[in-house]
C-alpha cells in the first residue's frame, strides 16, 4: 500500500467515525477536517501533480467548486451589496445600528460559508490521493469502504439492542427506534449501506474472488440488507434496487469466465442461497415488518418545503444567499399553513437548496459535474481493463443524485469524502500512463 492511499484510508475511516453527524455536528466534523489538512500537508505533492496533470476540464471545474464558498466571503462595496437581490432585511437591519454604509460579504451568513468551505478540503484530499491510485491500491480502499458499511451495521443494532440509548454518537438519534450506527440521519445511515454494497460489488468485480470470499462477501451482503430494512428509511429500502441491478450486471459480466469454473459457480450459489435463506429468515421480524409498513402511509411535508423554498428561489435569484445559509433565509418565506413545532433547517432536497444558497452558478457546476461523471462512467465502460470498480462509483453517484431529491446527503462529511472517492475511482489515471507521458516529454526535449 502507497502512502497516499493509506493517508486516504485513514481519512476515510475519521471521516465515517466523526462525519456523520451534519452541519449541527460542528466539533465531529472539524476532527474530519483538520485531519484533511494535515493529510493535505503530507501529500503536497500530489496535490502539485493533480494541478499538472489532471484532465483541464476537472481541474478547472474543482477549482471553481471549492473558490465558490470563499468568494461568497469576500466583503463587498455598499453599492454592490445594497443591489443585490433579497438584502432588502439585511439594509434595515444594519441601517437601525448605522452601518447601512459597511462593505458586507456577499453571503448573508458568512461562517456558515466559509465552513462550507472547509467542508470540501477532505473531498479534496481524498480525490487527489486516489485518482492515480493502482490497482492493489483501488481494492484497499474499497475493503475499507465495505469494511465501513459492515461495521456501521453491527454498531447499530447493538445501539437498537439498547434502545438507542448507548453506543449512540448524537445526541439526535436517542431513543430512536431507526438504526443509526455512525450517522444523525437514518436516510444518510440507510444510503452508506447502499455504498457499501456497490463498492463490494465493484471489489468482488475487479479480484475474481475465491469461493470463501464469495461466501463471506453474500455474509456481508446479507448485513447490509439488514441494516438498510433497519434504518426504516424509505428511499433507502427504495434505492438498493441500483446495487441489485448493478450486481446482475456484474453477472453478466462474468458469465463466460466463471462457467469454466465449478469451485466458483459452487461459491456463487452458495452466496445466492446464504441470501436469499437469510432474507427468508428475517422476513417475518417484526422491525422489518415496521420498516415495510412505513410504505403504507406518504403523509411528507417536504412538498410544503419545497413550495415555499421556491419562493426563496425567487428572493434570492439569480446570485444565491450563500451556501450554508438556508436555515436563516428559509424563514422568511415559510408560510404560515406550513409551520410546525420544529423548524425545516434544510429544504429537504439538494438541488433546490443549492439554487436559492448559490444561485444561477450551483445548477451550472451541477450540470458540469454531471457531464464529467457521465462522461468518465461512459470511458470505463468501453475501456478493456476493469470496468467494474468505475461503474461501481458512478452506481454510488446514481445513489446520491437520486438520494438529493428528497435529502441532503452531501451535507454530511462522511458521504462528501465517499463522493470524493467515487470520483477518484471514475476518473483515474494509472501512474504507468504518466510515466510513459513523462518519458515521451523527457525524450522530445531531448531531440531538440
Amino acid at each position: 500500500m502507497s502512502p497516499h492511499t493509506l493517508a486516504a484510508a485513514v481519512l476515510l475511516i475519521v471521516a465515517f467515525l466523526f462525519g456523520g453527524g451534519g452541519s449541527g455536528a460542528g466539533v465531529a466534523n472539524l476532527v474530519v477536517q483538520l485531519t484533511a489538512l494535515a493529510v493535505i500537508a503530507f501529500g503536497r505533492e500530489a496535490f502539485l501533480q493533480f494541478l499538472s496533470d489532471a484532465p483541464r476540464p476537472l481541474a478547472v471545474l474543482v477549482g471553481l467548486t471549492i473558490l465558490l464558498p470563499l468568494l461568497q466571503c469576500v466583503p463587498l462595496p455598499p453599492a454592490i451589496w445594497h443591489n443585490l437581490p433579497g438584502r432588502e432585511l439585511a439594509l434595515e437591519s444594519l441601517s437601525l445600528v448605522g452601518r447601512q454604509d459597511s462593505w458586507m460579504p456577499f453571503s448573508l451568513n458568512v461562517r456558515r460559508t466559509f465552513i462550507a468551505f472547509l467542508a470540501l478540503l477532505p473531498a479534496l484530499a481524498i480525490l487527489v490521493l486516489t485518482w492515480r491510485a493502482d490497482v492493489a491500491d483501488r481494492r484497499v480502499l474499497l475493503t475499507v469502504l465495505v469494511a465501513c458499511g459492515a461495521a456501521g451495521i453491527i454498531l447499530g443494532t447493538q445501539q437498537l439492542a439498547f434502545g438507542n440509548r448507548e453506543f449512540i454518537f448524537y445526541a439526535e438519534a436517542v431513543g430512536s427506534p431507526d438504526l443509526q450506527g455512525t450517522f444523525a440521519n437514518r436516510n444518510t445511515a440507510g444510503l452508506f449501506a447502499d455504498i457499501a454494497l456497490c463498492a463490494l460489488i465493484g471489489l468482488l468485480w475487479a479480484t475474481r474472488p475465491s469461493p470463501t470470499l464469495l461466501v463471506v462477501g453474500a455474509v456481508i451482503t446479507t448485513l447490509l440488507l439488514l441494516g438498510i430494512f433497519l434504518t426504516r428509511s424509505r428511499s433507502s429500502m427504495v434505492l438498493t434496487i441500483i446495487p441489485v441491478l448493478l450486481f446482475l450486471l456484474y453477472l453478466w459480466n462474468i458469465r463466460g469466465v466463471w462457467l469454466k469454473s465449478r469451485s466458483r459457480c459452487i461459491g456463487l450459489l452458495a452466496g445466492g442461497v446464504t441470501v436469499f435463506l437469510a432474507l427468508v429468515l428475517l422476513s417475518g421480524n417484526a422491525r422489518i415488518e415496521r420498516s415495510l409498513a412505513r410504505f403504507d402511509t406518504f403523509q411528507d411535508a417536504r412538498p410544503a418545503i419545497w413550495q415555499d423554498v421556491n419562493i426563496s428561489i425567487s428572493r434570492f435569484w439569480p446570485v444565491g444567499s450563500g451556501i450554508g445559509t438556508f436555515d436563516e433565509v428559509f424563514q422568511l418565506d415559510e408560510s404560515l399553513e406550513n409551520l410546525s413545532p420544529g423548524r425545516a433547517a434544510r429544504a429537504h432536497n439538494e438541488y433546490l437548496e443549492t439554487a436559492l444558497e448559490s444561485g444561477i452558478l450551483g445548477p451550472l457546476l451541477l450540470a458540469a459535474w454531471t457531464v464529467i461523471i457521465g462522461l468518465a462512467t461512459w470511458r470505463g465502460i468501453r475501456e478493456a481493463g476493469e470496468p467494474g470498480q468505475r461503474l461501481a462509483a458512478a452506481a454510488v453517484f446514481m445513489l446520491l443524485a437520486f438520494q438529493s431529491i428528497l435529502d441532503y446527503p452531501l451535507r454530511s462529511q462522511t458521504l462528501l469524502c465517499v463522493a470524493g472517492l467515487m470520483l477518484g475511482l471514475l476518473i483515474r489515471r494509472d501512474p504507468a500512463d504518466a510515466i510513459a507521458r513523462v518519458g515521451m516529454r523527457e525524450l522530445a526535449y531531448g531531440l531538440r
